[in-house]
């Protein structure tokens, strides 16, 4: 919304708005009582530091890539972060059980409806482009598999959702705001915001920071339910329904920009939604027969 409406196209200092919606955010709930923050020592605050680290090299590496590669291609590759988070995961044995078949089979349509919902120009890209859009991927699916991890008690860390949250958003504001005055985007964004000022139709600079207000409190209520939801679930479900966020994303952005959809974009979205509701299908079905055969307690 920020970046099409106000043609404000910096994405690192978006992303720092981001995490300081997650500073902001915290701090409120600590100051009036809500979350009280656990004491980390050295090591833990180091592993932290790690973690925010892979984070925005994951975010780095994706808005590099952007520019060798065309959009529905970045999409594509991107759609395929359920395959490798099931790599990962079974490599780094976070998923010691492993996975039946059927939950292999639910990803294909997963994966390949994304693929068809942003169908495009998948030919304009360089094999720097695609390298990079790979290694993104791969990133992308290392740092949920981290983050379930972390959460769910590994790397002697365990954090709930919202200690995460408050460690995490000061590092990566701070990482996201250098990288962006080591591009040159923050000066270039001060030049953008000094002609907003000189300008004298109604869309100047208070719009615009408006927008990034509610962009930031947005993100900040994101965060704590995908992390929520990530501490209660897997890694591969986060993945999958990152795919399935994909495509009611696309929905919404024709909705919102009065963009028709082609049949074969239609056909992919459904794809996915489906694929996305045949995998929630199997796990749930797997974890109710787990449940059935385990030894009943004799009363």
């Amino acid at each position: 919304m920020v970046l099409q409406w106000h043609q404000f196209g910096f994405p690192w200092l978006v992303t720092a708005v981001h995490s300081l919606g997650g500073i902001i955010g915290m701090r409120l709930l600590v100051a009036t009582g809500h979350f009280k923050p656990m004491h980390l020592d050295r090591q833990q605050k180091r592993l932290l530091w790690i973690f925010s680290t892979l984070y925005t090299v994951n975010i780095a590496v994706s808005n590099v890539s952007l520019h060798y590669v065309s959009v529905p291609l970045h999409q594509v590759v991107r759609g395929t972060v359920p395959v490798f988070t099931v790599l990962i995961s079974l490599i780094w044995r976070t998923a010691p059980q492993g996975y039946s078949w059927r939950v292999y089979a639910s990803l294909v349509p997963v994966v390949v409806g994304v693929g068809l919902a942003t169908y495009g120009d998948y030919y304009s890209f360089t094999i720097v482009g695609f390298l990079l859009t790979l290694l993104g991927t791969v990133l992308a699916a290392t740092k949920t598999v981290v983050t379930n991890t972390i959460l769910v008690g590994g790397y002697r860390l365990k954090l709930p959702a919202l200690d995460l949250l408050y460690q995490l958003s000061p590092l990566a504001f701070v990482q996201t705001i250098t990288w962006a005055a080591v591009s040159g985007e923050l000066s270039a964004a001060w030049d953008f915001i000094r002609s907003l000022q000189s300008d004298s139709s109604p869309d100047g600079v208070y719009p615009l920071a408006m927008a990034l207000i509610g962009n930031g409190a947005i993100a900040f209520l994101l965060n704590i339910a995908s992390f929520t939801a990530s501490k209660n679930t897997s890694a591969l479900a986060m993945t999958v329904t990152g795919n399935v966020k994909v495509v009611l994303a696309v929905v919404l952005g024709c909705a919102m920009f009065n963009i028709t959809l082609s049949r074969l974009s239609t056909f992919g979205i459904g794809l996915t939604l489906a694929g996305g509701a045949a995998y929630s299908a199997v796990r749930l079905n797997e974890a109710q027969r787990i449940k059935d055969q385990a030894p009943k307690s004799i009363v």
